[in-house]
């Protein structure tokens, strides 16, 4: 046996890497973006100034690198040699995911990329203007940002020629960017008329070695011996936070003067044309009273903007030759952190799995104890004739089976957790794992916790245990009934032993292999809990968990479970094979 264990084990190994590897998979395509999600969706999205632009970028890369997706995905890609190498150093996921969309279309990623490259140049030179007509400067904007998401052809040609249009209206402020904007025009039109099509269909592998997303993710990129001062780490994400914060007060500012240069350049042609209702004294009036505002917006505006190059210039100087670590990775106990609010995935397992565990342990207690010796005399109730007791006995489980634990676990909680209906049956707690007063209370005794546990958690286990009796008790008695039959039970018969020894000592460690096998799925269970119990009950466990990071979109908790539930699943079966040998000596592991 010891062995068979041991192969056993160096089986899980790579059936281990493998399952790691389908859930890094699906993590990849996730849809999201993470680093978005991480920064609150905070994103510049093409408003404020340069330096709100470029501070931006510099958030947006700094996250990526503590998450480690500024590494390419895999040891190795088998891809296009239309792709180039780097691509994943273009650091926004939208962005990557254009180019890819249009090298997949026209293959010249040289063009490609040139023509990216114009796009961000003119991004960054249109945030430089200042007393742009409002209207014009908003279709500029919404065009760029809209051209980095786009790579549909007739989409691209109408944002393009959509804001040539408006630049070509007089005394507009943004006369600047006409010629790049026509330049940009003339280099899209360059990828059309020459693609390269034939190099997406020449195969070709990249090599990028154990700097990865995978191998940071599994291993991690923390030394595995010597420690690291994690000071100017903590220093540096402080700041960025402190940047982060002032960046949207910036930009505020920033559409507010915007606003205030529209309706003052509204009122100027009012005036210049001599055709309006309204009086020229108030409308000049209007227009000192919103030059006023503008000037003291332009102040907070220059005073966010020295806090911003304060912060900006230490974070800089900290960062320029500062190694920063993603983490030990998952064979060292270092999950990742939340997306949501940054806490370690370990803790918040950790505290959601007590109370799963706890429910599922006596959930499960509870029914291999009631299940299996009912399972037993039903066999005997049918073997005896008795089929009127028999019969009842699986209505009854089957009616139980049949019923949903969602709708069970809903009129349990109206009927017996509210005096609504009845005074008389309202003997439970409506939601929750404890009695948080009690639970911090220093006076309360380990008994009184205990029975104040028992309390709220009876009817959750009860929904999570009822369904199971029918299955369990079945498959006992169908295994039961299959071996109550066989040779040496008859000769034991023949010995003269008890009915009793016949059964609970030959029959019954001979038919148990059906319960070992569905025992396997045990641990898998314990760790998932119940969703649907947990969030009508308010349970913390790891069900409502789950289902909360998947609505989150909390990445690193929903596939860290997932990789524990399969990791739980390979030792079930490998204590199940074991539990075979035990209950029946004649199983061979040869």
């Amino acid at each position: 046996m010891f062995q068979y264990i041991i192969k056993r084990i160096l089986i899980f190994i790579p059936t281990f890497f493998a399952i790691s590897l389908l859930i890094f998979g699906l993590s990849k395509m996730a849809p999201g973006d993470p680093v978005l999600v991480v920064m609150g969706g905070n994103d510049s999205n093409g408003v404020g100034q340069r330096s709100d632009l470029v501070n931006g970028e510099k958030a947006y890369a700094q996250v990526a690198e503590r998450l480690g997706l500024d590494k390419p995905s895999f040891y190795f890609l088998l891809t296009s040699a239309a792709y180039p190498t780097d691509l994943y150093k273009i650091s926004k996921r939208n962005h990557r995911e254009t180019i890819s969309r249009l090298i997949d279309a026209y293959g010249n990623a040289d063009a490609v990329m040139d023509y990216y490259q114009s796009l961000k140049a003119i991004y960054y030179k249109t945030a430089d203007i200042e007393n742009a007509r409002y209207s014009v400067e908003g279709t500029a904007r919404n065009c760029i940002n809209d051209l980095f998401n786009e790579y549909e052809d007739g989409v691209i040609v109408f944002k393009l020629n959509l804001l040539k249009d408006s630049l070509e209206t007089p005394n507009n402020g943004m006369e600047t960017i006409q010629s790049d904007w026509n330049n940009l025009i003339d280099k899209y039109n360059y990828l059309k008329a020459n693609p390269t099509r034939l190099k997406l269909y020449l195969p070709t592998i990249r090599w990028y070695g154990a700097s990865t997303q995978y191998h940071t993710w599994m291993f991690g990129d923390y030394p595995w011996i010597s420690t690291v001062d994690s000071s100017d780490h903590y220093r540096i994400e402080n700041l960025s936070s402190e940047i982060t914060a002032l960046v949207p007060q910036k930009r505020s500012l920033n559409n507010s003067i915007s606003k205030l240069r529209g309706r003052n350049y509204a009122i100027q042609e009012e005036l210049d044309s001599a055709r309006t209702n309204a009086s020229p004294d108030s409308l000049r009036q209007v227009f000192a009273t919103n030059e006023v505002q503008i000037e003291e917006y332009l102040e907070d505006q220059t005073n966010l903007q020295v806090s911003i190059d304060v912060l900006s210039s230490e974070r800089d100087s900290l960062s320029e030759n500062l190694v920063r670590y993603t983490g030990k990775g998952f064979l060292r106990g270092d999950f990742g952190r939340s997306y949501i609010d940054r806490k370690e995935v370990s803790i918040k397992l950790k505290d959601a799995l007590y109370w799963t565990l706890i429910m599922n342990f006596f959930g499960i207690l509870i029914s291999y104890l009631i299940s299996i010796p009912l399972g037993v005399k039903s066999a005997m109730w049918k073997l005896k004739g008795m089929k009127v007791i028999d019969n009842i006995n699986t209505g009854v489980l089957f009616i139980l089976y049949s019923l949903p634990s969602f709708w069970i676990g809903t009129i349990l909680l109206v009927f017996f957790t509210t005096a609504e209906y009845s005074e008389m049956l309202d003997w439970f707690p409506t939601s929750g794992a404890q009695d948080l007063d009690l639970a911090e209370d220093p006076d309360t005794t380990l008994w009184m916790r205990f029975i104040d546990v028992a309390h709220h958690l009876a009817l959750p286990i009860f929904c999570i245990t009822y369904g199971s009796f029918a299955y369990l008790s079945r498959q006992m008695r169908g295994s039961m009934l299959g071996v109550i039959r066989q040779d040496y039970i008859r000769t034991a018969r023949a010995k003269g032993l008890s009915e009793r020894k016949v059964i609970w000592k030959h029959a019954f460690r001979n038919s148990l292999f059906p319960i070992i096998t569905l025992f396997s799925s045990v641990f898998p269970r314990a760790l998932s809990g119940s969703i649907a119990i947990e969030l009508i009950y308010a349970i913390p466990g790891m069900g409502q968990l789950a289902l909360m990071s998947i609505v989150t979109r909390d990445w690193p908790v929903v596939f860290t479970i997932v990789m524990f539930a399969a990791i739980l699943t390979m030792i079930g079966n490998l204590i199940a094979d074991i539990l075979y040998a035990i209950v029946d000596p004649r199983v061979s592991f040869k």
